[in-house]
């Protein structure tokens, strides 16, 4: 019987570690994405939208930022402003959803979650 609780318990944990949340987590109604479109779609500034990809550089000192990475582009993922940071995880694949902005002439998600998956 203990056998069986610590094989359940163990089972339990190891499907409990994948999908772990950061901020509010990936907002489930919003459109999802390839990098490319935030840059060729004037529509989506503004708009709320969730990417997948590769974490490729991230801000060192608290995590405040990276950068993600589709098999169409990189696009710069701000944490920060919604008050929330992301561990040291690079080449791990997250999705992000957020709002798309522009900073002076760049595109960016501001992120209000991420999941690493």
């Amino acid at each position: 019987m203990k056998r069986t609780c610590f094989a359940l318990l163990l089972l339990l944990l190891i499907a409990g570690c994948g999908g772990e949340k950061h901020g509010a987590g990936v907002d489930a109604g919003a459109q999802k994405v390839k990098v490319k479109d935030l840059f060729l779609q004037q529509s989506l500034l503004g708009q709320k939208v969730t990417l997948e990809g590769k974490v490729v550089s991230q801000c060192q000192s608290n995590g405040c930022w990276f950068f993600l990475q589709d098999d169409t582009g990189q696009v710069y993922i701000d944490l920060a402003t919604n008050k929330f940071s992301l561990p040291a995880m690079p080449g791990k694949l997250v999705v992000a959803s957020g709002t798309v902005a522009r900073s002076q002439q760049n595109i960016l998600l501001v992120a209000t979650g991420v999941e690493v998956k």
